[in-house]
């Protein structure tokens, strides 16, 4: 799934069912904090990255198919946590990037995560476009 660089902390893959995004988020969230990680963001913050990155793969990618599965790896190095989440879909292309622009500029109700999780991390994706890598980098 992601490079060999740094200290796994969760590698994980969980079934695309809309009920259970809470669950994982609390999961992820809760290992990052029991590893005693320490991000420039609040714990509100983090959880709404992974939330969003997590439900783009589980809607866009897998179509909320529950045969298809989102793979959450976590890695820890000496600056930065990465937190890498893959879907089993066909990715997307830079196309989508510029509609999320549009949804911004226009106030629109959806298609603002990708704008919502760069506020936070440092994100980038596969050349498939369908595993995104939110880089976090750690308080000192």
């Amino acid at each position: 799934m992601a490079k060999n660089n740094g200290l796994e902390i969760h590698n994980k893959s969980y079934p695309s069912i809309k009920d259970t995004r809470k669950m994982i988020i609390e999961e992820v969230v809760g290992k990052i904090h029991s590893n005693n990680i320490s991000l420039d963001l609040t714990k509100d913050e983090l959880y709404l990255v992974i939330d969003e990155a997590l439900t783009n793969a589980m809607e866009h990618g897998n179509s909320w198919d529950p045969s298809k599965q989102v793979s959450v790896l976590i890695r820890l190095d000496t600056n930065t946590l990465d937190i890498l989440i893959r879907d089993e879909g066909k990715g997307f292309t830079k196309d989508v990037m510029d509609q999320t622009l549009e949804a911004v500029r226009n106030l629109k109700p959806r298609g603002r995560g990708i704008f919502i999780i760069k506020q936070f991390c440092s994100p980038s994706w596969n050349e498939k476009g369908n595993q995104i890598d939110l880089r976090f980098t750690l308080q000192k």
